[in-house]
């Protein structure tokens, strides 16, 4: 607890003003004001000393993925469960679209009421895809005459995910969307051994341990992976250029959510490549549309800011030999890379 410089200054303009007025009128009511004044102070002091442990503040928002530019409630709850003590607070809440980087901030005075609390239901619009968080960012609670106060640290957050649309309707071809794809009957790269089921390759950073293929690791002495492949095709590689621009990203997770759509409903299993939030170059194998809602959702919950072309160029330095789909907007929404 710390006093409150402006609380004290005005009790104490008040203490005055009441010896001001016995002095000058000599009346003992004055003095039982000033002695009330004293005994309410000492008892909102206390009554914030002993309710400042059990006040908590929670923040609600949507379990379920919401539609980008759409508005979405957002709740906010100060239990205060004593049950006779009220107090006065500052609220300061941020959210920010962790993707993105979009942000913003709101402030409220309010009064905690005894056992209920305090109840804020606001909305949110988020202008992109990326998962919208919110916190506290400041929490400070008054006795009621504003004599001290306690500031709370705890940075407890909520958050959703807005999720990507996709650009184009999803019955559109694949090939009329994506520059230099192979059709069907072109036959598959040469030195590559097939198989339907799947193949094995050596680990890169990203690739889950579940899928470690660990007798033949112990043989080779490396890390080996193995990865399922959908029946009949071929694997196709797709890198993620994720850049500076919060607006290109934007429309780069909604191109990435439409081809990735189009590939699986295709029934090509796809390798998908892209830069994490510590500049590690990670990929993620992606057969089922299970698979490729989670990967999004974990690809938007992080920063997706990105220095512009680093992706290709890890791509190139790690994946020399191999094709791939780059994600891009505009004209086509892809761009197949030999």
């Amino acid at each position: 607890m710390r006093l409150s410089v402006r609380g004290v200054i005005s009790f104490g303009a008040l203490l005055c003003l009441l010896f001001l007025l016995w002095w000058m009128l000599r009346s003992y009511l004055f003095v039982l004001a000033f002695v009330l004044a004293i005994s309410c102070a000492a008892l909102s002091s206390w009554s914030l000393f002993i309710g400042k442990e059990s006040i908590r503040v929670r923040f609600s928002m949507p379990a379920a993925r919401v539609a980008r530019a759409t508005v979405f409630p957002f709740h906010i709850q100060v239990e205060n469960p004593k049950r006779f003590v009220g107090f006065t607070a500052d609220l300061t809440y941020r959210w920010c679209n962790v993707f993105t980087g979009q942000e913003g901030r709101g402030k409220e005075h309010i009064f905690l009421a005894p056992v209920k609390g305090y109840g804020l239901d606001l909305t949110l619009e988020s202008r992109y895809a990326g998962r919208v968080e919110a916190q506290v960012e400041d929490f400070v609670v008054y006795d009621l005459l504003h004599l001290f106060y306690v500031r709370f640290i705890d940075r407890q957050s909520s958050g959703t995910v807005v999720s990507a649309m996709p650009a184009v309707a999803p019955e559109d071809e694949v090939y009329a969307s994506v520059e230099g794809f192979p059709k069907e009957n072109e036959s598959r790269q040469r030195g590559i051994e097939y198989n339907p089921d799947y193949e094995i390759r050596e680990y890169v950073p990203g690739d889950e341990l579940k899928n470690i293929h660990w007798k033949l690791t112990a043989k080779q002495n490396k890390l080996m992976v193995r990865e399922r492949l959908a029946s009949g095709r071929q694997k196709i590689n797709v890198l993620l250029p994720l850049g500076e621009d919060r607006q290109e990203n934007d429309a780069l997770m909604d191109a990435l959510y439409y081809l990735l759509q189009l590939l699986l409903e295709k029934e090509y299993p796809v390798q998908l490549f892209w830069i994490g939030v510590n500049n590690e170059f990670r990929s993620q194998y992606i057969a089922e549309t299970g698979e490729m809602e989670a990967i999004i959702s974990e690809i938007l919950s992080g920063s997706g800011l990105r220095v512009s072309g680093s992706a290709r160029e890890r791509m190139e330095m790690e994946r020399p030999q191999e094709g791939y789909i780059l994600v891009q907007t505009g004209a086509y929404k892809g761009a197949y890379i030999r």
